[in-house]
């Protein structure tokens, strides 16, 4: 099957060329229906088994896509990661000599893994909004949901679940669920198998969503034109950098960069402080903008769209404007990866960023009120 790369939501402008080498996480070991990878601005749909899966890959996939990943050595561990239906994650992954650590930033929707480590001290964490769930066994799952809650359940070894405040291990068997402004607490598992009980859960949190729906949209309205144009004013002061003007240049030109040369030093850091200012925004907003995306599929068709969200607007009008959004939300996106991406190349050979894999755990657990 040929591969054809196409323009989708987020991450993508088709002028941007292709970056250095990426690093590998893994290959495509099963896909079905609706499935996006996107990478250094470009996106593709059209996935096959023995694909590769890239470090700081985006993955969405949509109502009847499922990916199962078999993971690289380069990991520390062997075994899949399946991203399941409806959700969007990103792939992180920081190395040194013994002890690999992988990070799946969960935007929304639900993933699950059975892995087992190779050598050394390996690692594997889920981070969502307001918890982490680090794997210190083999096979887990965690599920995000449209209210803001955050569920994980164990079949086999030990998970360990933090918010920033608690810390609860979690045995197998068990589930840990985490609801907004509310403390961890664990839960039995109830059903035949995880995954049932998953779907139960999230079924659960829709019908939960439904019965206060108007409440729940007035929030994320105010939420998404709040960070929309706080994104707007960082995006337009990193638009206009020349030092970004420069870089976007000597890409197209193929040139060689020295991290170590004064003058890149010195752009750096004209950049890193907006571009650490658009991450910190993406990393909230982005999870606004996923879980808007699915509560407008809930929504469409029934009361709840009719309702008002204030006086003269209701909430059909306020997804009108969401989706008219999309496009030019998707370019500014698409440019500030890119810009992320260069900053990278120019750090050391391709260290990364500050926080790269995720921000600190202090901004992490600082910037969300989930």
């Amino acid at each position: 099957m040929n591969k054809r790369m196409t323009i989708g939501m987020i991450l993508l402008l088709s002028a941007f060329p292709l970056f250095a080498a990426d690093v590998p996480f893994g290959t495509v070991d099963y896909v079905e229906g609706d499935v996006t990878i996107t990478r250094s601005g470009k996106t593709m749909n059209d996935l096959n088994i023995g694909d590769s899966i890239a470090v700081n890959d985006m993955i969405k996939t949509g109502n009847d896509g499922a990916l199962i990943i078999a993971l690289d050595k380069r990991t520390g561990m062997r075994g899949t990661l399946v991203v399941k239906a409806k959700s969007v994650a990103y792939i992180r992954l920081t190395e040194d000599a013994t002890s690999p650590k992988t990070t799946i930033d969960l935007v929304a929707g639900s993933v699950a893994s059975k892995v087992a480590k190779l050598s050394g001290s390996p690692s594997m964490q889920v981070q969502t909004a307001s918890a982490v769930m680090g794997v210190r066994g083999t096979e887990y799952g965690v599920a995000a949901s449209v209210n803001g809650s955050i569920m994980a359940w164990c079949a086999e070894g030990m998970v360990e679940c933090s918010d920033g405040t608690d810390t609860v291990p979690l045995p197998p068997g068990k589930a840990v669920e985490k609801q907004p402004s509310e403390r961890l607490r664990l839960m039995p598992v109830a059903v035949s198998t995880p995954e049932e009980f998953e779907k139960q859960w999230i079924a659960e949190e829709i019908q939960a969503f439904r019965s206060g729906g108007v409440r729940l949209v007035q929030d994320y309205e105010k939420r998404y034109i709040d960070l929309y144009a706080q994104f707007n004013k960082q995006f337009d002061a990193l638009q206009k950098s020349s030092v970004l003007g420069k870089w976007l240049s000597e890409d197209k030109e193929g040139r060689k960069i020295n991290p170590n040369d004064p003058a890149t030093m010195r752009d750096k850091k004209d950049m890193i402080g907006p571009i650490m200012d658009l991450r910190k925004n993406l990393f909230i907003f982005e999870r606004i903008y996923y879980r808007l995306e699915e509560i407008d599929g809930i929504v469409t068709g029934t009361p709840i769209e009719r309702a008002e969200l204030r006086p003269g607007i209701k909430v059909s009008d306020f997804f009108k404007r969401f989706r008219a959004d999309r496009d030019a939300l998707a370019r500014k996106v698409a440019l500030f990866r890119y810009a992320e991406k260069l900053y990278e190349l120019r750090n050391q050979g391709g260290a990364g960023l500050p926080g790269s894999g995720g921000l600190s755990d202090d901004d992490f657990f600082g910037s969300s009120d989930f």
